[in-house]
């Protein structure tokens, strides 16, 4: 379970970092840190729905 939670925020915060706007990481990364599997299930969540309405526009 430790190593799952891991991941979970390493690819949390990579993904986040990614994001346009400074300001949301930092608001992400202290999320994250702060309540671990709260807020890197919640960004991984937002993330992933994000891309599929991304994609799903696309082809509309």
């Amino acid at each position: 379970m430790g190593t799952l939670l891991v991941v979970m925020i390493i690819t949390s915060l990579v993904l986040a970092s990614k994001n346009k706007s400074t300001f949301k990481f930092l608001i992400w990364t202290v999320l994250i840190v702060g309540l671990p599997f709260i807020g890197s299930a919640s960004y991984l969540i937002k993330h992933y729905t994000s891309i599929n309405t991304k994609t799903n526009n696309a082809f509309s």
